[in-house]
């Protein structure tokens, strides 16, 4: 499971959405990514009382080689506005990454989520080396 509550599931994130934050990551980072050989994956799910985005960075041509998958999970009151809230997960992710790029030796994954504040609002954070595409097919298998 991949979200951080024990709160129903509703839906994927539109794949517009997806497909748009994916085009932004790799503009932003295209540099470091041809250099390194790697690409992103990006997962969005809306659950009954959360907002939650992933970001992988993995090895397209290795199917072993391990992710880092950088989650970012915000709590969904009613009335809120989604795009804002979006807007700031996606900002969070910038951020890990401009760091992550920044320090080849970094390796500081933590698999337990980590409360942050983040432009005002309470963020969780967790970053892992989880194949989050592989979890998704299992959680999809387990459920029919």
């Amino acid at each position: 499971m991949l979200s951080r509550k024990e709160t129903p599931f509703l839906i994927d994130l539109p794949n517009e959405w997806v497909d748009s934050v994916y085009e932004l990551m790799q503009s932003t980072y295209q540099k470091k990514l041809s250099e390194k050989g790697l690409d992103f994956k990006i997962f969005g799910k809306l659950y009954k009382s959360e907002l939650l985005v992933i970001a992988s960075l993995v090895d397209p041509n290795n199917d072993v080689a391990l992710p880092t998958s950088y989650f970012v999970s915000i709590d969904l009151d009613e009335g809120q506005d989604h795009t804002k809230l979006l807007n700031t997960l996606v900002d969070s992710i910038g951020a890990f990454f401009d760091q992550f790029f920044a320090d080849d030796s970094w390796m500081d994954y933590q698999d337990m989520w980590k409360d942050e504040k983040f432009k005002d609002l309470d963020l969780f954070v967790k970053v892992t080396r989880e194949n989050v595409e592989l979890s998704i097919k299992a959680d999809q298998l387990l459920n029919q």
